[in-house]
């Protein structure tokens, strides 16, 4: 059993493998890795619109101070919010890609600078 902290990673690869389709370009190995109790996360709320949340949650965060994820994480993260969605999973919003962030400019700047 392949287990972190208590987090068993070989059953929530399993699942989330099959939830996937066996689509394995689409699994967020870095996140398995790296971040296993936000692999397991997404494992329980994958098909359900919390996902959405949860996933927005992690790429804009609202506690001030947070470092943010490294690149390969953040892109995992990304591409599994955008699958979740092309599989129609997802809420539908309206708006652009922005409308969910309460100030879009200061939000791309923080970005520019890496904050």
């Amino acid at each position: 059993m392949d287990t972190s902290n208590g987090i068993n990673v070989s059953e929530l690869r399993t699942q989330l493998m099959a939830l996937l389709g066996g689509e394995q370009k689409y699994y967020p190995t870095q996140i398995e890795q790296q971040f296993p109790r936000i692999l397991g996360q997404i494992v329980a709320l994958w098909g359900k619109s919390a996902l959405d949340v949860y996933l927005n949650e992690l790429m804009l965060p609202a506690r001030s101070g947070r470092q943010g994820f490294p690149a390969a994480i953040a892109m995992e993260i990304f591409h599994l919010f955008n699958l979740h969605s092309a599989l129609n999973l997802s809420e539908k919003h309206s708006g652009t890609g922005w409308s969910g962030v309460e100030d879009p400019e200061r939000f791309k700047k923080a970005l520019a600078r890496g904050d």
